[in-house]
């Protein structure tokens, strides 16, 4: 019987650019969203809670409470 290795995964690319990586999110904290949830809604949203590692529960003005995975907001440029 030959001995048969596990296929290794493959590899993840991770897009996460240096402003993602320095931010720490945290509870009352404004960022920008990266598409709106609605086109009504503002592109903004308020950081309530994580609810799971990299989930954060936000309130989106225009539009009302949402989770929103890491990924899918930003720090907010300072002008």
């Amino acid at each position: 019987m030959a001995n048969v290795k596990p296929a290794a995964a493959p590899a993840v690319a991770t897009t996460a650019t240096a402003d993602e990586s320095a931010l720490q999110p945290e509870s009352g904290l404004w960022v920008a969203l990266r598409d709106a949830p609605s086109a009504y809604s503002h592109d903004e949203a308020l950081l309530l809670c994580e609810a799971f590692p990299g989930e954060w529960v936000s309130w989106v003005p225009g539009y009302g409470e949402i989770t929103l995975s890491r990924g899918k907001f930003h720090h907010i440029e300072e002008q």
